[in-house]
């Protein structure tokens, strides 16, 4: 079986700088207002760049090769093509996400998010890169079978 998989794991910049850049967007319209064109066009490509850049990982099981690259404004794809054989296995393994931001008050808000990554395993058995994203532990159990046999690789448990 063929298969050419895309997964898109995470923004390049975290939610946070996602929203600050929305933010600059909506205000980079306030630099046209005021005839300051220049300085809105910067502000709008610094935002979009923010806000459409993010990581992805191809996996062509024809070949047995993967990729992880970043996606820049959403268009633009750099990385380059590995091996499948460098890897020797895959792995699950429960990701928390945290962020924090501080307001001029000295209030901290803490955003956290707890998802479940697939990342293949290197040859010194460490979690080498994530290959896929899920957001509950079933469907993160599901995709790791399918991995495992679409890459023919055995899995690897976490627990020591």
């Amino acid at each position: 079986m063929i298969l050419k998989i895309d997964n898109k794991i995470d923004n390049a910049f975290g939610r946070t700088a996602v929203f600050v850049g929305g933010l600059f967007l909506i205000a980079a319209a306030s630099f046209f207002y005021f005839e300051a064109y220049i300085a809105g066009v910067i502000v709008q490509i610094i935002s979009l760049f923010v806000i459409f850049s993010y990581s992805v990982v191809d996996i062509d099981t024809e070949i047995k090769q993967v990729r992880q690259y970043n996606k820049l404004f959403g268009l633009i794809k750099i990385g380059r093509w590995e091996s499948a054989n460098a890897y020797q296995g895959v792995t699950l393994i429960p990701f928390v996400k945290s962020e924090s931001m501080a307001s001029w008050s000295n209030r901290t808000t803490t955003m956290r998010s707890r998802d479940y990554r697939i990342f293949l395993v290197n040859k010194a058995n460490k979690p080498a890169f994530a290959i896929k994203c899920c957001n509950s532990i079933d469907e993160a159990r599901d995709s790791l079978d399918e991995f495992s046999v679409w890459l023919k690789l055995p899995v690897f448990s976490t627990k020591r």
